[in-house]
């Protein structure tokens, strides 16, 4: 596709509409102790936040069948998101819908628009040394216990 456009909206569409369909359509509810993490920084699901939880809140949850019973943003925090948004205040936002505790360093290295030095993101944000820590390392050892 021309100017990047699959790379820079049609991957982060992608991870968007499957975030939507797992929680619109209740699997959190369903299965409480699934553990997600999501890739480009879960999308846009973050930023659209707001308007899951409005259109949710107006569906005809009767025709629609296994809706989620809270608001989907309500289900932020029970989900992971790697670090890749390349921008500092994204970076800010995620970690203000979902947790520091839910930001696990990511690179998508070796497919573009990799993150060669995600480090230096975590520091543009101001993040603080225990924040960046958290995302770095202590995050993904907690989730993949193997790592430990």
């Amino acid at each position: 596709m021309k100017f990047a456009l699959a790379q820079i909206a049609l991957y982060t569409y992608d991870t968007t509409l499957g975030i939507g369909s797992l929680l619109m359509s209740g699997v959190m509810d369903r299965f409480p102790n699934l553990k997600l993490l999501w890739s480009h920084g879960g999308g846009t699901f973050p930023y659209l936040a707001g308007r899951f939880d409005v259109m949710h809140k107006r569906m005809d949850k009767a025709s629609q069948k296994n809706v989620a019973t809270k608001t989907p943003s309500a289900y932020a925090t029970q989900m992971t998101y790697d670090s890749i948004v390349h921008a500092p205040k994204a970076l800010r936002f995620l970690i203000d819908i979902a947790g520091v505790a839910n930001v696990l360093l990511g690179t998508d290295y070796s497919f573009p628009p990799a993150d060669m030095e995600p480090l230096a993101l975590l520091k543009a944000a101001g993040l603080s040394k225990a924040d960046t820590d958290a995302i770095a390392e202590g995050n993904p050892r907690r989730l993949f216990a193997r790592l430990k």
